[in-house]
């Protein structure tokens, strides 16, 4: 029954009220399906998530070898120090920079700090805190010539790339320097975690890919950065000091792309120039096939994670299958294309997550 304007009552059908009711009733719970999907969708991990996945389901699927230990070690290993260069690489991307020169700084951090601990018996910890202190040096490089004299970071940093090279040729003349007896920092950079077939490397990366996806998702220099690579313009009116951000990037991708290659050499007792090499690339391709934009503004750490074991799973699981390892850099090409182009197409460079 309902009460109409003249005060007499009227009758209300129950099949016609049985009938808006659901309808009523299902709008809420449609409108909650659909943003809980576009959640979902919304996440840029989702992607190279599903990717990963898929890859180690095909290789699963090919090679009953993919889950033995030295697989696992592999993967491992070769994601760790990717995965720590991507990190540095991503913060500096999301701030609109690229830095080409982290693989030879990969091989010039561990070298010197070869040199003055191996060789000239410099106490082990002095000698890493000075290699890691002149790897931040390049990064500090990079930042004033690309801030202060408005070079593009990409001429910036191959030039830094070529005067790495030659250093690097210069100070080991394509020897290798090993070190046989472990010592307490090597093992604490690269030493066998007990009982695992993983090694050191792989617990830095996840501490490392944690403090960076805290400082870019709940601290306010994540915002500079995210706002200095989206709209600097904008950003720099509204006193966010952009160009103080893009030089702190650059030194941090310079202390991790030393880090990671100093944390190899723990790991293999050695190190050669040619370590590290087209590690600017392979970092960058994380980068990216993790949803980090190549136009600035937007992008995710644990992406980059995920696209660094996605990069490290295909190249051991070609190798497992028979084909030719020249055919990775082929197929890794081939990926980051496609990639790019379906972010653009699908416009997820415009939305900035962590």
């Amino acid at each position: 029954m309902i009460l109409r304007r003249d005060g007499n009552t009227a009758r209300v059908s129950p099949q016609r009220s049985a009938n808006r009711t659901p309808a009523a009733a299902s709008l809420p719970a449609d409108r909650a399906r659909r943003v809980l999907a576009e959640g979902i969708l919304g996440i840029r991990e989702l992607a190279p998530g599903l990717g990963l996945i898929t890859v180690i389901l095909f290789f699963s699927l090919q090679t009953a070898h993919f889950w033995s230990p030295q697989t696992m070690t592999a993967i491992s290993s070769i994601a760790s120090t990717i995965g720590i260069v991507a990190v540095g690489v991503t913060m500096l991307m999301i701030s609109g920079e690229f830095d080409l020169s982290v693989g030879q700084n990969f091989a010039f951090t561990p070298i010197v700090w070869a040199l003055l601990f191996v060789t000239n018996g410099i106490n082990e910890w002095l000698a890493l805190i000075v290699a890691l202190m002149l790897s931040c040096c390049v990064g500090i490089i990079n930042g004033l010539v690309t801030t202060l004299f408005g070079i593009p970071s990409f001429i910036t940093t191959l030039g830094m790339f070529f005067v790495l090279e030659g250093l690097n040729n210069l100070l080991i003349s394509g020897h290798q320097l090993i070190m046989f007896n472990p010592s307490a920092a090597m093992s604490l950079l690269g030493a066998r975690i007990t009982g695992t077939p993983f090694y050191m490397p792989l617990v830095w990366l996840f501490v490392i890919a944690g403090i960076f996806w805290f400082a870019l998702s709940h601290l306010r220099y994540g915002n500079w950065t995210l706002a200095t690579g989206g709209r600097a313009g904008p950003a720099k009116a509204m006193g966010v000091p952009t160009a103080r951000v893009k030089r702190t990037n650059f030194v941090l991708s310079a202390f991790l792309a030393g880090l990671a290659g100093c944390m190899q050499f723990a790991y293999i007792h050695g190190v050669t120039q040619a370590q590290g090499q087209n590690y600017e690339l392979l970092a960058i391709t994380a980068a990216v096939l993790g949803g980090t934009s190549l136009f600035g503004g937007t992008g995710t750490i644990w992406g980059s994670v995920i696209g660094a074991f996605l990069l490290a799973t295909i190249e051991i699981g070609l190798v497992l299958i028979g084909v030719p390892g020249s055919f990775y850099v082929t197929f890794i090409g081939v990926i980051l294309v496609i990639v790019v182009i379906a972010n653009v197409r699908l416009g997820r460079f415009g939305s900035s997550q962590a």
